[in-house]
């Protein structure tokens, strides 16, 4: 059985590696960005606000270092972000939670 990957699929796939390497730093950086100057944990009706920056931010990030432009651009920021949200999604959670615990 042959299994086809086009272009689009094999630019994501090419790019997990990056994901697993910068999602630890990504998350690091946002929560002390939404912390701001407060040392307090952030509250846990946050974490919507946290999990959309982290997921943004890696997915721009990870896009803007292609040489794509306009919607090869766009298309591959789109996947980046379902894909880290689908398969991300837990370590995230378990990101802020523990923050959140670590804090008390």
């Amino acid at each position: 059985m042959k299994i086809i990957i086009s272009e689009n699929q094999l630019g994501l796939i090419r790019r997990i590696s990056e994901i697993e390497r910068l999602i630890e730093p990504t998350m690091d950086l946002v929560y002390n960005y939404l912390q701001g100057s407060n040392p307090s944990p952030l509250e846990k009706r946050l974490y919507n606000p946290f999990e959309s920056t982290v997921v943004m931010k890696l997915a721009n990030e990870l896009a803007n270092k292609t040489r794509l432009i306009g919607d090869e651009k766009v298309t591959l920021r789109n996947q980046l972000q379902r894909y880290i949200t689908n398969h991300y999604y837990e370590k995230i959670r378990d990101y802020f939670m523990s923050r959140m615990e670590k804090n008390k």
